[in-house]
């Protein structure tokens, strides 16, 4: 066989690989959208693990609050790996940080990593705001797991969008 027919066969079928990829991360994207927050934590902590297998995470000095349950911890945890997927500090496309659907604007924060670190910097310490909110801990959780599912910053924002829906509606009344 010559080189041609092989080079035309891989043209062809290159397309459809890419496509099944993407449909494989819509799936995932879609899969955990419809999860429960017991299921978002336990895939959360599962991920990290993963991702941070030897990682010291007493280095943080987390306070008590960190610990009150598995989903606020992970989202603890999220806040100082990877601060610049909640905060404004984001690198993509984009300067908007993921918005807090819980109406914590209130209180200053300006993006979900405020909900965990004072203005949003590990420097100036914790937030307790999120300890309290399952809104603020599980959208950092599912952050973190469509980051992992191949999610851009902006198909995040979307996600939260979709997800937060009648939030996002609650909030736009009240304003």
């Amino acid at each position: 066989m010559s080189p041609t027919p092989i080079l035309l066969m891989l043209l062809f079928f290159l397309p459809f690989t890419s496509l099944a990829t993407e449909d494989n991360q819509q799936q995932r994207f879609d899969q955990i959208m419809k999860m429960k927050m017991a299921q978002i934590t336990e895939a959360t902590e599962e991920l990290l693990d993963r991702k941070y297998p030897d990682h010291d995470w007493d280095q943080y000095n987390f306070p008590d609050y960190a610990f009150l349950n598995d989903g606020i911890e992970m989202g603890y945890r999220i806040a100082v790996v990877a601060p610049e997927l909640l905060g404004k500090i984001n690198a993509e496309a984009t300067d908007q940080g993921i918005p807090c659907y819980c109406f914590c604007g209130a209180m200053g924060h300006r993006d979900l990593l405020a909900c965990f670190l004072k203005d949003g910097k590990l420097d100036n310490g914790y937030d307790d705001h999120a300890s309290g909110c399952n809104i603020c801990y599980g959208q950092a959780m599912l952050a973190l797991l469509w980051q992992d599912a191949g999610a851009s910053h902006d198909e995040i924002l979307a996600g939260m969008k979709v997800k937060f829906a009648r939030l996002i509606q609650m909030r736009e009344k009240n304003q």
